[in-house]
């Protein structure tokens, strides 16, 4: 049942049952008893013989902002950051083929970027997702590979340029792209490894401003305080309120 959330995407808001029933393989009566039952918990509402998201999606989303422990964990250190630089810094997380910014700090400069909070990135296109599938362990990799990567005629990678591009990351420890994503902007990200599982990343931290405005800083500087700023949000998320 749950599976017919995974419908819902930018290029589909509203759905018909009729599309559920077929895509799903499932009875009229069956798509219309799981789409009642779904309703009635808050996760659909009905919209002139269509169906949305429900409110229950933005009870949940309000919660996740308190509660979830990278978020709780990262939201100052994020503001603290984009504050004294500038910067706009993005928390990302990586989830069954889809890359989505959870938390943002901008500071008063907006820069254009188009990817905000909860709409999905590009796979593999972008710091934040270059890194996040980068430190992915192998069997996952050759799967995202497989099924996301090898089909997108715009990244047009082989598998060895994949797994040398993953490699470079992981062995930097952090991606910087220019103009991947949006022009005239840089973006560098780190990984949120797991404090108790290192083999485990959580999400990523980036950081996103005007190319010139890049050339402003030390580099160097950045990217190791972003470091930090990663490694202190998976020390502490582990002591966050669950």
């Amino acid at each position: 049942m749950l599976s017919i959330l995974k419908m819902f995407g930018p290029d589909s808001l509203a759905i018909e049952v009729e599309d559920i029933a077929q895509k799903m393989s499932l009875s009229r009566a069956t798509a219309y008893r799981y789409v009642k039952e779904l309703c009635d918990s808050g996760l659909l509402t009905r919209a002139e013989g269509l169906y949305t998201l429900g409110p229950r999606i933005i009870e949940l989303d309000w919660m996740m902002r308190l509660y979830d422990p990278l978020i709780h964990s990262g939201r100052e250190l994020m503001a603290e950051f984009s504050k004294a630089t500038g910067l706009t810094v993005y928390l990302s997380v990586y989830f069954d083929g889809h890359i989505i910014n959870t938390h943002i700090e901008a500071a008063q400069q907006k820069h254009g970027f188009t990817f905000g909070r909860g709409r999905p990135l590009p796979l593999f296109k972008g710091a934040q997702s270059k890194v996040l599938i980068s430190f992915q362990k192998p069997h996952r990799l050759k799967k995202i590979y497989e099924e996301f990567i090898s089909q997108d005629p715009e990244l047009d990678l082989s598998w060895k340029e994949f797994s040398s591009e993953t490699k470079r990351i992981r062995k930097d420890g952090y991606c910087l792209t220019h103009d991947e994503l949006n022009l005239g902007l840089t973006g560098i990200a780190a990984p949120i490894i797991d404090s108790e599982n290192l083999d485990e990343i959580r999400g990523s931290i980036a950081i996103v401003g005007s190319t010139s405005g890049f050339e402003l800083f030390d580099k160097n500087a950045l990217i190791e305080r972003l470091q930090q700023m990663t490694r202190t949000i998976a020390e502490s998320a582990h002591q966050s309120p669950h």
